[in-house]
C-alpha cells in the first residue's frame, strides 16, 4: 500500500528541534521517566549554559517540575541498576529518594541495598525495588527492653520504667 506522509520541511536550530521533540515526545508512554530526565539534564548543559530556570520557561514548564526530572536524572548508577528497567524508574522514585542520598549514612545503606538487588538474581519490579529500599533505611527491631528500675536508697525503688513503641510507660 501506498501511505501519504504531511511533511513540513523546517530550518531549526538544535535548541528548537529539542524543544519540538519534547514537545511531541512528553505524552508517549513509550518513553521513560528517565529517559526523559536524561534527556533534560543533557538539554540543560548544551542548550541552555545549565540555567534550569531558562530551560523551565523555553519548555513552558514549571521549575519544580523541571526539577524534580533533572533530579531522577543525577540518581546513582547503583541505584538505577538494581531496578530490572529503566522504564520502572519513576521520578516519584528520586523524590522519594533524594533526601536520603542527601545524608552520607543513608546514601551507603542505599548503595549497598541496591548493590546487592543487582547480583542477587531476585527478579523485582520498580515497587518492590522501592520496597528494598524503604526497608534499608528502617533502623533495626529493637529486642524488648526489661524494665529499667531507678533506685533512691538501695533498699527502695523510687521509679520503674520501659519504653513501650514511642512512649516511655
Amino acid at each position: 500500500p501506498q501511505f501519504r506522509y504531511l511533511v513540513d520541511v523546517r530550518e531549526l536550530t538544535d535548541e528548537e528541534a529539542f524543544r519540538l521533540g519534547d514537545i511531541e515526545n512528553r505524552d508517549r508512554e513509550d518513553i521513560s521517566d528517565y529517559e526523559r530526565a536524561r534527556d533534560y539534564a543533557d538539554a540543560v548543559t548544551r542548550y541552555y549554559g545549565g540555567k534550569q530556570k531558562a530551560m523551565a520557561v523555553r519548555l513552558e514548564v514549571s521549575e519544580a517540575w523541571l526539577s524534580r526530572y533533572l533530579q531522577l536524572a543525577k540518581l546513582p548508577t547503583e541505584i538505577v541498576a538494581a531496578f530490572p528497567s529503566i522504564r520502572e524508574i519513576k521520578e516519584l522514585h528520586a523524590r522519594t529518594l533524594k533526601p536520603f542520598l542527601g545524608r552520607p549514612e543513608d546514601r551507603e545503606k542505599l548503595l549497598e541495598a541496591a548493590r546487592q538487588m543487582a547480583t542477587d538474581g531476585v527478579s523485582r519490579d520498580g515497587v518492590q525495588v522501592m520496597n528494598v529500599f524503604k526497608a534499608a533505611l528502617k533502623p533495626p527491631a529493637s529486642t524488648k527492653a526489661d524494665p529499667v528500675t531507678l533506685q533512691s536508697s538501695p533498699e527502695k525503688p523510687a521509679m520503674t520504667y520501659k519504653r513501650k513503641g514511642k512512649k516511655i510507660v
